[in-house]
């Protein structure tokens, strides 16, 4: 007598996804696991969102106020029906094997899974394509045991009921938050490297730097949590170097009328935050390495620029999140 599949419930929260969410639902509907529920959860959009989903044969729950990404996902878990729990963004597509591959290491007992490489949707331009092979590279050092696992999408359900489901206090964070008290309470999460999904992304630099920008200046609650913010001897020099950041444009100024030393102070500054990185830190320099191996020197040339670019609308956030408090 064969094994009847366990069912398998796919959580997708959604806020004025209008764009995505039809072809991320029949992406989800084209899934070649079955049983599959599929649970939609509006946070309250303001555009075509719940009209778009109406169309479809899946389950729609939905907000009159924003309550936030970790809400909605935890009141999808509340309505879900499977014994294993996969989390899907309103702005991606899934390949039709994605859901298989992806649960297939908790069928085999592994508590979470996360598939991996994730692609970019529409990819088309220097920072899409940044943002692609910064993925890759991620996904590479992970494979080889330099960069921890930091999230997961797939989960059995009774490990979620355990670890308390997503902090609903966090609107950035949530998700890495839920995997560190996993890892924290020994449960193991698989990588599954040959699952890749697209993902749609920032297509310009503008919209790049407001994305790093914001999620800084609302990621503070986790880094409060996980010590990543700014404290003590740490805060002061933090906000040393965001000074001498902003004053960038000030120095080839002082060159002019003062001293050819501010030069030396601008190249300084300048490579401290862009080109420095590259060099030390393993995920930015593989990423600069594919460029170079795929003859992309275009995007090789602006990488310095892009990474001082996201490192300064980071930081910069965290300090408005520090004076905003």
């Amino acid at each position: 007598m064969s094994k009847v599949p366990l069912m398998v419930s796919v959580i997708i929260p959604c806020y004025n996804e209008e764009e995505t969410i039809g072809g991320c639902i029949e992406s989800l509907l084209a899934q070649s696991y079955k049983p599959l529920e599929i649970i939609v959860i509006d946070d309250a959009s303001t555009d075509k969102t719940p009209e778009i989903v109406g169309r479809y044969q899946v389950k729609f729950l939905r907000f009159d106020e924003n309550k936030g990404p970790a809400f909605a996902r935890n009141f999808g878990f509340k309505h879900a029906k499977g014994d294993i729990i996969v989390f899907c963004e309103a702005d991606a597509f899934y390949p039709p094997k994605y859901i298989e591959k992806l649960v297939t290491p908790l069928l085999k007992g592994t508590d979470a899974s996360i598939a991996c490489p994730r692609r970019v949707l529409n990819k088309k331009g220097l920072i899409p394509e940044y943002i692609e092979k910064r993925f890759y590279a991620a996904c590479e050092l992970t494979k080889i045991g330099k960069r921890p696992i930091m999230g997961a999408w797939a989960f059995r359900r009774e490990v979620l009921e355990d670890v308390g489901l997503f902090d609903e206090n966090l609107r950035v964070g949530e998700d890495r938050d839920l995997v560190e008290r996993l890892k924290r309470k020994g449960y193991k999460i698989e990588v599954v490297f040959d699952n890749e999904w697209h993902h749609k992304e920032p297509k310009t630099l503008k919209e790049f730097a407001k994305f790093h920008f914001w999620r800084s200046v609302v990621g503070k609650k986790f880094r409060e949590r996980w010590g990543l913010e700014p404290k003590g001897f740490k805060k002061l020099i933090f906000i040393g170097r965001d000074i001498a950041a902003i004053m960038l444009p000030i120095y080839p100024v002082l060159v002019i009328f003062h001293n050819i030393i501010w030069l030396l102070i601008f190249f300084g500054v300048f490579f401290a935050e862009s080109m420095f990185p590259i060099i030390y830190d393993r995920e930015l320099r593989l990423t600069f390495k594919l460029a170079l191996k795929d003859r992309d020197y275009k995007l090789a040339l602006a990488m310095p620029f892009i990474c001082w670019v996201e490192i300064r609308t980071r930081a910069l956030g965290i300090f408005y999140a520090m004076l905003k408090k």
